[in-house]
């Protein structure tokens, strides 16, 4: 019997656990359990855990929040690994909060498959049966070797904080309370707690932006016995507490968390200000404390506990801990690496080449700074997961378009960003939610729900301001991102829009919104998506099973800007054959996965068209008479279908409009009022 370190379910307390201990012989262990894993557990909490053999015996540790519990019973059963825990596995009582009630022992196997490993748990329920939950991982490459750091060059440095106010920062965890907030050029965060649990109703704070490899350097003022810490790509923390502190060592200041030991206390005392000066170069991580070097280019072998993200190849925030004590930061500069072949030839040179680390004319995404998944997607035009010069400007570009749009929103409107509405990190699966000015509307809120367009192979939710004078009539609006074509294909897209508003029902209370009042609205291919939700309510076929499911995802009005009803008829439709086959089709085959000719009964079930019932919520559609890429045919037969059926619907033809957002006063105002007509009374 092999002896292990738990693999999963975190949150519990604040303590890392590695469990090692005597096994089975070498040679009947599967060794493709062997190396470094990263993975989300079913609670969203991220988890980096190791295998290795060492004297004929297999081992292994996990990182993650909370303690963990050793695993019994372990044995390997041709190529799948069985063992058991126990466990708390009551509801949280607050998303992103730990488990509660009694441990029970839940049983657990794992299998691996090529680079990705897959496990299940068996948890109990009280009837005798079994809630079985999957999670997966990814295998993670070999530590990168030491790098010259006298080879490494950095650019200009980046304030991450104005002084002023938490631009560019955000919660982790936008439920939890924001104790943070900007005072004369210091970053403060106050909380009434003053013992080091990691599950507080107090928030942690995160850039917006994402890094890799970089120096950072900032100034801390820790009170005696406070406890804070600064997390390097949302991975690595660097402990943050007094030099007096309980904690030493492996846990004192200077040290990365439970990794790397300081080579000496070089920390003040609580209550005086502090500097750090951070490098981190190709997973090795240099730390000068007060002006002493404490860690001197050591390697970092994995994700510490309390991670965002236990993936080492990817880039992340700088994030600080709120949920332990008070802290106060300032003077937060961080200098990206550069190309160190780089030299600036004059103002209008491109920051391409800058950033171009290995010289190959491309950019992926741990050479970007201030690095934003969803504009990367949007920008890598050939999804090769790499920008050329071309797409890096269309990045920037992009990054532009969406500061733009955002200025539109109500300045007194109050915003929840990247609510993750599926525990599993997936920057996919959040939502931004934001709430009228409290001081015109009465609570709760009614909800409309915004499904952006892109051809279900772009597009993002921060792509939103044109939509946001809904808020100025006393809605509260969601935008949420699902799924691209670029990973996924019907219908887990359609999944992936349910799961949000089953998430936003079931907090519903928490952010002051109506649950019985929820409408949706999309563009193109989210006008697609919109409908077909609208028609499929109830249709356990297209619910899915992901993130909340004890909530209903039927919503009581849809507005459908120009979107498909009937993907097969695309396929015929429009009188423009030159735009209909080259335009039209190619986003629904990357959709459907596959041609026409092999996908028509999928197209038929991704068809609003095929669902329609009296018991439909109202419709408003409204189609451009000149949109050269989704036919107007396609807003006309939905319409007839869903008049001959009986429900409740507006068809409006935009005189002149195209294939793009209404900006026209008049069609706001037919929104507004279609929205107050069927949402308020």
């Amino acid at each position: 019997m092999i002896n292990f370190k738990s693999i999963l379910l975190s949150a519990i307390t604040a303590f890392l656990f590695s469990y090692q201990g005597n096994g089975q012989d070498s040679s009947k262990i599967n060794d493709e359990f062997i190396g470094n894993w990263a993975t989300i557990l079913p609670n969203g909490h991220p988890a980096w855990f190791s295998f290795n053999i060492n004297g004929g015996v297999m081992n292994g540790e996990i990182w993650t929040v909370g303690l963990g519990n050793a695993i019994s019973d372990l044995r390997f059963k041709a190529d799948t690994l069985y063992y058991k825990r126990k466990l708390k596995t009551g509801a949280p009582n607050y998303p992103g909060g730990p488990p509660t009630g009694e441990k029970v022992e839940v049983s657990n196997k794992a299998v691996i498959t090529g680079d990705v490993i897959k496990m299940i748990m068996y948890v109990p329920l009280q009837d005798g049966t079994f809630d079985t939950q999957e999670f997966k991982g990814k295998r993670l490459p070999p530590l990168p070797l030491k790098p010259d750091l006298d080879k490494v060059k950095f650019g200009a440095p980046i304030a991450l904080f104005n002084g002023k106010d938490l631009s560019g920062w955000r919660l982790t965890n936008p439920n939890q309370i924001n104790g943070w907030r900007a005072e004369n050029g210091v970053l403060v965060n106050e909380t009434p707690k003053l013992n080091f649990d990691p599950f507080s109703k107090y928030g942690n704070l995160r850039t917006d932006g994402e890094f890799k490899d970089f120096n950072l350097q900032l100034e801390f003022n820790v009170p005696k016995g406070g406890n804070s810490g600064i997390y390097l790509c949302g991975r690595y923390e660097t402990q943050v507490v007094d030099r007096d502190s309980r904690m030493q060592g492996l846990q004192g200041v200077g040290a990365l968390f439970a990794r790397i030991a300081p080579s000496e206390n070089a920390g003040k005392v609580g209550g005086e200000w502090q500097k750090y000066d951070i490098t981190l170069v190709d997973q090795h991580v240099t730390i000068v404390l007060n002006g002493k070097k404490v860690v001197d280019n050591a390697p970092i072998l994995g994700a510490t506990k309390g991670a965002l993200d236990a993936d080492d190849t990817k880039p992340g925030p700088i994030y600080f801990q709120g949920d332990h004590t008070a802290v106060n930061y300032r003077n937060i500069m961080l200098s990206p690496r550069i190309n160190p072949n780089y030299i600036q030839k004059d103002s209008s040179d491109s920051e391409f080449s800058k950033f171009d680390i290995n010289g190959d004319n491309n950019l992926i995404a741990t050479e970007i700074p201030l690095f934003e998944q969803d504009v990367f997607d949007q920008a890598d035009a050939n999804v090769d997961w790499q920008l050329s010069m071309k797409e890096f400007k269309s990045y920037n570009a992009y990054k532009k378009r969406i500061q733009s749009e955002r200025a539109l929103i109500p300045k007194n409107a109050r915003a929840f960003s990247d609510i993750p509405y599926i525990q599993d990190g997936h920057n996919r699966h959040t939502l931004d939610l934001y709430l009228p000015d409290s001081t015109k509307f009465k609570k709760p809120y009614p909800l409309v729900i915004w499904v952006h367009g892109g051809g279900w192979q772009k597009g993002t939710k921060q792509l939103f301001g044109k939509q946001a004078f809904l808020l100025k009539h006393g809605f509260a609006m969601a935008s949420i991102n699902y799924r691209l074509t670029r990973e996924s294909q019907f219908p887990e897209q359609v999944y992936d829009c349910k799961a949000a508003i089953r998430y936003l029902r079931k907090y519903a209370d928490q952010y002051k919104i109506d649950a019985n009042r929820f409408g949706l609205w999309g563009s193109s291919a989210g006008g697609h998506l919109v409908s077909l939700i609208g028609t499929t309510g109830g249709l356990q076929e297209l619910e899915g099973s992901l993130g909340v499911t004890d909530a209903s995802s039927e919503v009581q009005a849809v507005c459908d800007w120009f979107g498909p009803s009937d993907l097969n008829q695309m396929n015929a439709s429009s009188t423009d054959k030159s735009k209909g086959e080259k335009q039209n089709t190619k986003p629904i085959v990357k959709f459907l996965g596959g041609p026409f000719t092999e996908k028509q009964e999928a197209a038929r079930k991704a068809s609003a068209i095929n669902y329609i019932s009296n018991n439909d919520p109202p419709f408003l559609i409204m189609h451009g008479n000149k949109d050269p890429l989704v036919p107007i045919e396609q807003s006309e037969l939905f319409y007839q279908a869903l008049q001959k059926k009986g429900v409740d619907s507006e068809y409006i033809i935009v005189k002149d409009a195209g294939h793009t957002f209404f900006t026209g006063e008049k069609e706001h105002a037919k929104v507004v009022n279609f929205f107050n007509e069927k949402l308020k009374k």
